[in-house]
């Protein structure tokens, strides 16, 4: 098995998933590498750190490319993963430099090192990793693999909009099981209030019968536009507004920040001449055209904003589903709907970055086919709701 440095992530939050992508990635074209990468064997693995930049041979001094605000533990164990590698290869590795557009570290790296042999140990001599639930599940291709696991045993692992304190409250009270909260709702009633109750069962029965169920009646649904927003968020630059029309994908496109007010006002235009409901998939779309109209100073009235329909909360709100998450991917996934890239909401970022860096108008063009996939998700899954109630 070949893990790489890039790896280290997702090790640290999902071990499970990490399994499935590298098995994935063994199967396929194998180890796709950012930069410089060098090589050592552990654990019977094969350790690769892929570095995004040698800054200086002599002495070595590497640098690690970010997007985020700030450094994470993970960070450091991932820049752990990378000096132990170069050392044991025979090199005396200078520093290593952490960095996005919000910093520049050098990050003192060797006291992470026990703690990263230790979790890469344990990763490498272990087959199976037990279902765990974390921000990765909203993107992850693997979720409704573990979604089914979870469901035999009845867990409440996946139930909608339960934290892990609510669940422990549950737990203490012996509602262990999706049967439990159907057959203790009166309880469940006393601890967290009638109506989030209500949602519980309703979500409990929707996975243990494998089907949706309103929880009540769905407003009029009209037709309209679909609207998604793909941003450069190290410098906070919207470059793609993606527009459905009828049918038709029309993307706004900005080549560089100094277009991104001439494009903004160019999808405001369009929308106000459609005059229809203007459909998206969560807060963002609604949040970035506030931001972006504060940034330009234009002037956007309450009842522009009135005609945004935010399909997430239409959903939230009304339905109850057996999926492992309320993303776009997993509702739409579940109704039978694929995606023909492989990008989600983090690694677009990385691709936007890639293509800034290189100019390649092939990365370009599959960025675009993820925002027309989005948007086209975003309406067949508001058509599912009309066709199921």
């Amino acid at each position: 098995m070949v893990i790489s440095s890039k790896d280290v992530k997702t090790i640290y939050f999902c071990p499970r998933k990490a399994k499935f992508e590298i098995r994935s990635r063994k199967q396929t074209s194998g180890l796709q590498s950012s930069g410089m990468n060098f090589q050592t064997d552990a654990f019977g693995c094969t350790l690769v750190a892929d570095v995004d930049e040698v800054v200086s041979e002599k002495p070595l001094i590497v640098k690690i490319s970010k997007t985020g605000k700030k450094l994470a533990e993970y960070h450091m164990l991932e820049s752990a993963f990378v000096g132990y590698v170069i050392e044991s290869c025979g090199k005396h590795l200078e520093s290593i430099i952490v960095e996005s557009p919000y910093y520049s570290v050098t990050v003192n790296w060797k006291p992470y090192v026990s703690k990263m042999l230790s979790m890469i140990g344990t990763f490498c001599e272990t087959d199976d990793f037990r279902v765990v639930k974390t921000h990765l599940c909203r993107t992850c291709q693997y979720s409704a693999e573990c979604f089914r696991e979870i469901v035999n045993t009845e867990s409440l692992t996946f139930l909608h909009g339960v934290k892990e304190k609510t669940l422990e409250k549950l737990k203490s009270y012996g509602i262990r099981t999706l049967k439990d909260v159907i057959n203790m709702s009166p309880i469940i009633e006393e601890l967290i209030g009638k109506e989030k109750t209500k949602r519980l069962v309703f979500q409990a029965q929707s996975i243990l019968n494998n089907k949706p169920i309103l929880i009540k009646p769905l407003p009029k649904i009209s037709e309209g536009l679909y609207l998604d927003i793909e941003s450069y968020t190290p410098i906070s630059f919207d470059y793609l507004f993606g527009i459905l029309d009828n049918g038709l994908y029309v993307p706004f496109l900005a080549p560089d920040p100094n277009h991104e007010e001439d494009t903004f006002k160019k999808v405001i235009e369009y929308i106000s001449k459609s005059g229809n409901p203007v459909y998206h998939f969560h807060n963002y779309e609604v949040n970035r055209f506030k931001k972006l109209a504060r940034r330009y100073n234009i002037e956007l009235p309450k009842s522009f904003f009135s005609r945004f329909i935010d399909v997430y909360k239409l959903y939230v709100d009304y339905v109850a589903l057996p999926v492992p998450s309320y993303s776009l991917k997993s509702i739409a996934r579940y109704f039978g709907f694929n995606w023909r890239t492989q990008l989600n909401g983090q690694l677009v970022v990385h691709s936007y970055a890639e293509y800034l860096a290189t100019g390649d108008e092939r990365i370009l063009q599959e960025i675009l086919m993820y925002n027309e996939d989005d948007v086209r998700a975003t309406e067949f899954i508001l058509k599912k709701l009309k066709e199921i109630f």
